[in-house]
């Protein structure tokens, strides 16, 4: 009656898996070993439990079997049965004296174990036996906690009815509350909040349930925060609402709930980065619209004097910036190096954003404080497409930089054929002469570009002005 398979199960244990009463007898009544335990240390009776074969379980603890036995986890039978939901073998442990504080080796007591996995009626018999409502894992999180953040409101209820703290926090300032928002259960959300639960706890870094529920894009969590007066526009220490983190992850339908409810649509973070700016820089079209027809200000500038206009731009992000220009955001807002949104596209090589802006009438011509305009950065890039629609849009293909480079000097030097090619092809000056007295020729010579030299010399550029002979 010993002999055991390689996972060390003895036939008491296969009767005790499949429910057979009547072998599980005969085998103790022929005296195998009650206690004969798997290599993960579980016992015929932790099987006849996990499996829910409450006369199996009956018949073992008759026979005087180990009901704190534990698997090499620190599970004990008590643990599989309120894991598994089987209330009929929760009661026959409990009848039997069985330790209902148990805890494996996470701190996790049976109580928690049947929280976690949603088991009501085992949460029931547990707590009307007086089981720890408030025995916390060794991570600091309570079986209501549990509960609420796996979703499972009937034991959510089951705890609260019992007088279970909802107050009760994780080592990181988690309430139970936060945990369901983090989830989406709004159930739990709801029941919590019934039963009084602060709809305004702040963890460690300040996060709100609201903030929880913002960033995770749990909008009906949300309705049903705000419905129960909860602080739209709590911030974290960091400065951010709960409507800059759904703005940051691109949560528009939570974006809309808050702006519903009369959230600050204008609140900055440090730095000066509001909700619409982040949604611009990110490139999250739905929460600009939302934003901007709820009026918020299109002109907000971070410390830096970027508007949000301009942040879409320098992300090439062209719904936003259609967006932005249908609102009559300003095109020409320049930051403080006096870089406007149309050198910012520019810059990145953002095709679409530079049509977009030269449909709308923006400066072509605009120089930042240094003297470089929009042909000049996309020249410097070597961003064909953009120097193309700038050129087609009538731009000044000679304006100079303050040390007298041209946008066809920058391409020649950084050696960007195509651009050259279009510079040229628009009649752009190729013996323009830089504060040194150096010719397009000259910058692409001293750098090796043999394909921008040989495009000058083909359009005419004086190879006289070159003292070395290039093939």
């Amino acid at each position: 009656v010993e002999a055991a398979n390689k996972d060390g199960a003895t036939p008491l244990h296969v009767a005790c898996c499949n429910g057979h009463e009547a072998c599980v007898r005969a085998m103790l009544g022929a005296g195998a070993n009650k206690e004969a335990a798997e290599k993960n240390g579980a016992t015929p009776l932790y099987i006849a439990c996990q499996n829910g074969h409450a006369p199996c379980a009956r018949a073992l603890l008759d026979a005087g079997a180990n009901k704190e036995a534990a698997q090499k986890n620190g599970a004990a039978p008590l643990h599989a049965a309120c894991g598994f939901g089987h209330e009929a073998c929760v009661r026959a442990l409990l009848d039997t004296g069985a330790n209902k504080e148990a805890a494996d080796k996470y701190g996790a007591t049976p109580l928690y174990a049947a929280c976690q996995q949603g088991h009501e009626a085992c949460v029931r018999v547990l707590l009307g036996a007086g089981a720890n409502r408030e025995a916390m894992q060794k991570d600091s999180v309570t079986p209501l906690y549990i509960a609420c953040q796996e979703g499972h409101e009937a034991c959510v209820r089951a705890m609260l009815d019992a007088g279970a703290n909802k107050e009760a926090a994780d080592f990181d300032g988690w309430t139970s509350l936060h945990a369901a928002c983090s989830r989406g259960h709004e159930a739990c959300v709801r029941t919590l909040l019934g039963a009084g639960a602060n709809r305004d706890a702040a963890e460690k870094n300040g996060a709100t349930p609201l903030y929880i529920a913002c960033s995770n894009g749990h909008a009906a969590c949300m309705r049903a925060l705000l419905g129960a007066g909860a602080n739209k526009d709590a911030a974290n220490k960091y400065d951010t609402t709960p409507l800059y983190i759904a703005c940051l992850n691109g949560q528009d339908a939570c974006v809309r709930v808050l702006l519903g409810a009369g959230a600050n649509k204008d609140a900055a973070k440090t730095g000066g980065y509001t909700p619409l700016y982040i949604s611009c820089q990110h490139g999250y079209e739905a929460c600009v619209r939302a934003l901007l027809d709820a009026g918020a200000n299109k002109e907000a500038a971070d410390l830096g004097r970027c508007t949000p206009l301009y942040i879409a731009c320098q992300n090439g992000h062209e719904t936003c910036v259609l967006a932005m220009l249908d609102a009559g955001a300003n095109k020409e807002a320049a930051n403080k190096y006096g870089t406007r949104p149309l050198y910012a596209a520019c810059c990145g090589g953002h095709v679409a954003c530079v049509r977009a802006l030269l449909a709308a009438g923006a400066n072509k011509d605009a120089a930042n404080k240094y003297g470089a305009r929009p042909l000049f950065i996309a020249c410097c890039g070597g961003y064909e497409a953009c120097v193309r629609a700038l050129l087609g849009a009538g731009a000044n293909t000679d304006a100079a930089m303050t040390g007298g480079q041209t946008s066809l000097f920058i391409a020649c030097q950084r050696g960007h054929e195509a651009c050259v090619r279009a510079l040229l092809d628009a009649g752009a000056n190729q013996e323009a002469v830089n504060i040194d007295g150096w010719t397009p020729l000259h910058a692409a010579h001293s750098n090796g570009h043999a394909a921008c030299v040989r495009a000058l010399l083909h359009a005419g550029s004086h190879r006289g002005a070159v003292m070395q002979h290039v093939c």
